[in-house]
């Protein structure tokens, strides 16, 4: 909790008067205070509304415009008699307000009240992020799912069209990957699978899109990317998946483990991203039928 009083610790040593229901910082400059609040974690600010050399709304508005503060409370101590400071603060976005002179009591229920519901908040922003997350990562991988993929690759597309850019993308699918369930079951696939993830993220540039496209087949989607850029990432994909065996950790069983490939770039007579996805699936299935462990570039 941080504590913005120009008066020092006066603030301070009211509340730790009553039981201890948080660690307080008293600060008396304004501009480091709201530095503070910024750059560390706090689950409420109590500001002063008699400071001498500084608006004290001034402080909170700059709390509500900052990201890092935009939800931290705001408890806002004023004199008796002050209501426009009152109402102009509750404009800012105040949370709360007490009203000299300070009953101890009243200060710690009113701060309990505000960081109860900003934790509660918290939590609340918490999952909605989470469940945001989970619509679109596949839970298995943590690589993004195919919905992802298809609403971000529409957009990729029509960038690429009306800028003139270049877009390729890539399909991989595990060689053989229903060998490894049907002998050694379906959790040793799962291991297989996000390794093969992991080698995947750690092979992509930070501008590509790596996606769980279904089942062993994933799509890399490379922006601004000529055909034979694309084809370098995807060997170079193609040799990290079989250089080195994947241990599954359960069993400590060490599989060999293959992947074939097959891109597409963006190009005349692809007009669509299903087009463009579609290619790449030919070119996959190439790769399959001249012997797996390969990358195949679609026709042009």
């Amino acid at each position: 909790m941080l504590l913005v009083d120009s008066r020092g610790n006066s603030q301070e040593r009211i509340i730790k008067t009553l039981k201890p229901i948080a660690v307080v910082t008293a600060m008396s400059d304004p501009q480091a205070a709201v530095f503070d609040a910024a750059e560390n974690s706090f689950d409420l600010v109590i500001v002063n509304g008699n400071l001498d050399d500084y608006d004290p709304l001034r402080i909170c508005s700059q709390l509500r415009s900052l990201e890092r503060t935009r939800f931290i409370p705001i408890l806002l101590i004023t004199e008796h008699g002050d209501e426009q400071m009152i109402v102009r603060a509750l404009d800012l976005g105040v949370n709360d307000y007490i009203v000299r002179p300070l009953d101890p009591n009243e200060l710690v229920a009113r701060s309990l009240t505000q960081i109860r519901r900003k934790r509660f908040n918290d939590r609340l922003r918490h999952s909605v992020t989470h469940t945001i997350e989970l619509a679109v990562t596949d839970g298995l991988t943590g690589l993004h799912n195919r919905r992802y993929l298809d609403s971000h690759l529409k957009m990729l597309f029509t960038r690429a069209q009306t800028r003139g850019k270049l877009l390729s993308v890539c399909v991989t699918d595990i060689d053989r990957f229903k060998q490894v369930n049907d002998t050694y079951g379906h959790d040793a696939g799962d291991e297989v699978l996000k390794e093969f993830a992991m080698r995947i993220r750690s092979t992509v540039r930070g501008a590509d899109l790596a996606c769980r496209y279904g089942g062993e087949e994933f799509v890399v989607v490379m922006p601004d990317t000529a055909p034979d850029a694309a084809a370098l990432i995807a060997e170079r994909l193609r040799g990290i998946i079989e250089s080195k065996p994947f241990v599954l950790k359960g069993s400590g069983l060490s599989l060999d483990i293959t992947a074939s490939m097959g891109i597409a770039t963006v190009g005349k007579g692809i007009d669509t991203q299903e087009q463009l996805l579609k290619q790449a699936d030919r070119a996959l299935y190439q790769a399959k039928k001249d012997g797996r462990n390969r990358v195949v570039a679609a026709a042009a």
